[in-house]
């Protein structure tokens, strides 16, 4: 009977082909890499490109080295840009050499992080509790999981376990939610609500949703001029609750919000909580890193009393995707609210299964890749102290970026920007022969306001096109801005100003070609 694999171990031509192709696709990959600030930051696929992927599945295969030619001109060079220095879209970071190479060595070893008795594991343990001492949460209980949404659901669940209990329900056999007008007369039993602002990420919604709780459970506390949470607001939203029957159990607070990176009063939300016996988590996706830098950490100042922290490491922290962090102050509760047991993971005092599933004890997932391992790597490498000091970087970067549009006529920032994340646009200054000037108001340099928005979609869309930059876009006061979220290692002072120069040439442009067609 034929034996059949992927690939042949006994043959030694084989295993020399497949090295020198592999060594092939690192040095591409370097080359690539060091090759980025003489390229386009984004750049769309070309059609006759794209038909490669309209193709039927193939029958028989056409060996290693022509699908890698494939990948070599039909994928490499069309991603979306995130690894470049002049990338500034949403909050992605870049990754690093070695991080990639240290996913290699994750993907050629390819442990099964349930937990088991292995040096993987013992990676995993070791770099979350580094992260628990740095936040100020030591002897967290933690785990490696997919991004920031997925890490926030952690942290929600064990809330929702943890006053579950208190009130005497068991939330993972029954559920928790009963509204009511469900129920007449049993206010006590009312449904479970949670606290965040209205600059809360998305993330919230589709955890209510997954948890059962329902999208009416999140309750959105309006944001001061700062865009960080109403501290008034929320208490006077949690009595006028409890007074309608609903059962307060958790406030969530941000650490860099999405369209200003704004950080909530983490110290005030931290009291809110422990006055009335609620669970604190914080959403510090990004932010929360900032409790590596000595010199900006004291924005975070109340992170080590939550209960839960979700932050991922695939935006400021420069790895590669996927890797985010979830950490639970008391490990009892995280490990109630989803420890699971079945015969065939059972522990045995001795062998690989000794000492259990202890990552499958504290997560959703069973089965897990080795996330751990390009974080470990390059802390050992570098040291956590130089993380900080990419952050720093980034914030001074975007400080001065800043101060350059508000000291230019042809640009408004819109809101406030006090770590990274910046919201601005570009404002025209003359329509046939007109040349007002007026922020904020219903005219802008002479255009209606809505023309003003579609100039800026215009000004963004050529700026990716061009190969110059990749900002983003969000709303701000019903206005459509550009938005800049720097978590990008590899950007330079003479990046940045290139981008202020082209955004300015580029507005100027579209603003000429909209005066040419009003006249």
């Amino acid at each position: 009977m034929t034996q059949h694999t992927t690939f042949d171990p006994s043959s030694d031509a084989e295993w020399e082909a497949l090295r020198l192709l592999g060594h092939r696709m690192l040095d591409d990959l370097f080359d690539a890499t060091r090759a980025l600030p003489h390229t386009p930051a984004w750049r769309p696929m070309p059609p006759h490109k794209a038909t490669l992927f309209e193709e039927a599945g193939p029958e028989a295969g056409s060996g290693a080295e022509a699908v890698y030619e494939q990948f070599r001109q039909h994928v490499l060079p069309y991603g979306n840009g995130n690894w470049h220095p002049r990338f500034f879209g949403w909050v992605q970071g870049n990754g690093t050499p070695l991080a990639m190479l240290a996913d290699l060595l994750a993907s050629g070893m390819n442990p099964h992080l349930a937990g088991f008795n292995q040096a993987p594991a013992a990676v995993e343990q070791q770099v979350i509790r580094w992260f628990g001492e740095w936040m100020g949460l030591p002897g967290a209980s933690g785990l490696f999981v997919t991004g920031g949404t997925m890490a926030n659901v952690h942290g929600l669940a064990c809330a929702r376990m943890a006053m579950g209990e208190r009130l005497g329900r068991n939330p993972r056999r029954d559920g928790v939610q009963r509204w009511p007008e469900q129920i007449d007369g049993e206010a006590a039993s009312g449904p479970l609500v949670f606290y965040g602002s209205t600059e809360t990420h998305s993330w919230a919604r589709k955890a209510a949703e997954w948890l059962g709780l329902g999208d009416r459970a999140f309750v959105r506390v309006p944001t001061g001029p700062d865009h960080r949470m109403d501290v008034t607001a929320l208490n006077a939203q949690m009595q006028a609750d409890r007074a309608a029957g609903l059962v307060p159990f958790a406030v969530v607070g941000t650490a860099g919000t999405v369209n200003a990176g704004a950080v909530d009063d983490l110290d005030a939300l931290a009291d809110v909580a422990e006055a009335n016996g609620l669970w604190f988590h914080v959403d510090g996706a990004f932010g929360a890193l900032l409790a590596l830098s000595p010199r900006y950490r004291h924005l975070v100042r109340g992170l080590s009393r939550a209960d839960s922290l979700a932050f991922d490491l695939h935006k400021w922290g420069s790895m590669p995707f996927e890797c985010a962090v979830a950490l639970v102050r008391d490990p009892a509760v995280h490990h109630a609210a989803f420890r699971s047991s079945a015969a065939y993971l059972g522990a045995l005092p001795r062998g690989v299964s000794a000492g259990g599933q202890p990552f499958n004890d504290v997560g959703l997932d069973l089965t897990r890749g080795f996330k751990a391992l390009k974080v470990w790597m390059q802390l050992k490498a570098d040291g956590v102290h130089k993380f900080g000091a990419l952050i720093e970087q980034n914030i001074e970067q975007v400080q001065r970026f800043a101060a350059r549009l508000d000291a230019h006529p042809e640009f408004e920032r819109v809101g406030p920007s006090p770590l990274n994340v910046l919201c601005f646009r570009y404002l025209p200054t003359q329509i046939s022969g007109d040349t007002s000037h007026e922020r904020g108001d219903e005219f802008v340099g002479g255009y209606v306001d809505e023309v003003v928005d579609e100039i800026n979609r215009e000004l963004l869309m050529r700026v990716q096109e061009r190969g110059i930059a990749v900002p983003s876009s969000t709303m701000a006061n019903g206005r459509f801005v550009l938005r800049m979220a720097h978590v990008n290692h590899r950007t330079t002072d003479d990046d940045m100003d290139a981008v202020f120069e082209a955004l300015l040439e580029i507005g100027r442009e579209v603003s000429a070609e909209r005066s040419a067609e009003v006249a």
